[in-house]
């Protein structure tokens, strides 16, 4: 296992003042442009959240390209056929669960109301316009395979050269955690817990792939879910229509 140098540093620093800048600069600008009702303000967001996380990717492939190292390194190369199979059909039933919540809780009014207070903190976040939905699509799967090459390809990799594999899982699960400070401090350790989740899943996998789905998924539908809530009426009773078409 190759060393890492330079390079890597600079990834592992934009991994933490980034974030701080994020949550202390550019977060609060956008959410107040957001609730301003500034012209296209979330779409610019979603775009400028995604560019970013291309750079930082991009810069990693670059890296891995110059130095000549493997690509299994990124868990991004090939693996054990079965595992890589067991790890897509773990993401395919997850997929269809999370289906199958969106649908439950679209049809029932109550439902709708309590996921609407869960979701109030990361309200400038969801998408209100059409326009908006797809932004968020296209954030969502930026950060299905950007934060799952960045934190469980390149990080685990980083932290492993030094520390071990087991400590690389926990360390880069609080850093991914960390990474989604702007939402605020309740929300780091849950999003830990799903990067420890992911972690595991790659690691069990062998491969960068099934946690890219779960990811890109668990994103889309919190996207999707938003933004069909939004439509909803502001007081909802039990005799409400249903949602679902």
């Amino acid at each position: 296992m190759q060393t890492p140098g330079a390079f890597d540093y600079i990834v592992l620093a934009v991994l933490i003042i980034g974030p701080l800048l994020e949550w202390l600069v550019f977060w609060p600008r956008s959410v107040r442009a957001i609730r301003a009702g500034a012209p296209g303000a979330r779409v610019r967001t979603y775009w400028i959240m995604a560019a970013t996380e291309w750079l930082v990717t991009l810069y990693v492939f670059g890296v891995w390209m110059m130095m000549r190292r493997s690509w299994n390194a990124l868990r991004l190369g090939s693996s054990g056929y079965l595992r890589l199979d067991l790890g897509l059909l773990l993401a395919a039933i997850i997929i269809g669960l999370l289906w199958l919540q969106a649908r439950k809780i679209l049809a029932k009014p109550k439902a709708i109301m309590r996921v609407r207070e869960k979701m109030a903190f990361a309200d400038p976040l969801v998408p209100e316009t059409r326009a908006d939905r797809r932004g968020f699509w296209l954030l969502s799967f930026t950060a299905g395979i950007c934060e799952e090459v960045v934190f469980r390809g390149f990080l685990m990799w980083f932290i492993a050269a030094w520390t071990g594999l087991i400590a690389a899982v926990i360390i880069s699960s609080i850093l991914f955690g960390l990474g989604h400070i702007y939402l605020g401090f309740a929300q780091v350790p849950r999003t830990a817990f799903v990067g420890l989740v992911l972690a595991i899943i790659v690691v069990a996998s062998g491969s960068l792939w099934p946690a890219i789905v779960i990811h890109a998924a668990l994103d889309l539908n919190s996207g999707e879910l938003g933004f069909r809530i939004r439509q909803a009426p502001v007081t909802i009773s039990e005799s409400a229509p249903s949602l679902m078409s």
